[in-house]
């Protein structure tokens, strides 16, 4: 691959995909299942696995920091709405919390990395960071309520 400029959006529409496809199978074969929440964690959990995937399957990718709230906007909105799991205005405002959430969560994760990437734990350090910054998700939501 000689350009992994664009790389992290596809990781994050390959992992917002399986996830919308996990609950349309899910709500399809088992409608008395509780899904859960479009909320702030979960958006900051699906956007943490496409960054882990690029940082392990992209090494050195660089970012195009203007690119990237648009394509994760057009992915948490759109992909949404063609799954029919919500409406348009609510694809609207998913659209918007899902691309600064990962825009702000990008911008974490790769500060962390960058002083990470050195020693003998940088291996597993990508793992590590996104647990920490998930957790700081939940912390931030549980702040919001």
């Amino acid at each position: 691959m000689k350009n992994k400029t664009y790389l992290l959006s596809t990781f994050l529409a390959a992992v917002v995909g399986i996830a919308l496809l996990a609950c349309v199978t899910v709500r399809s074969f088992f409608p008395a299942v509780i899904l859960p929440k479009a909320n702030i964690p979960n958006l900051v959990l699906l956007g943490l696995i496409a960054l882990v995937l690029d940082h392990y399957l992209a090494p050195g990718a660089k970012r195009c920091y203007i690119c990237i709230p648009v394509f994760a906007a057009l992915t948490f909105g759109l992909l949404p709405y063609a799954a029919a799991m919500v409406s348009p205005m609510e694809a609207l405002k998913l659209a918007l919390v899902g691309g600064v959430t990962f825009t702000v969560t990008t911008w974490l994760f790769s500060t962390i990395q960058e002083r990470l990437s050195s020693g003998p734990a940088a291996k597993a350090s990508a793992f590590f960071s996104a647990v920490s910054l998930y957790m700081a998700a939940q912390c931030f939501m549980g702040l919001i309520l």
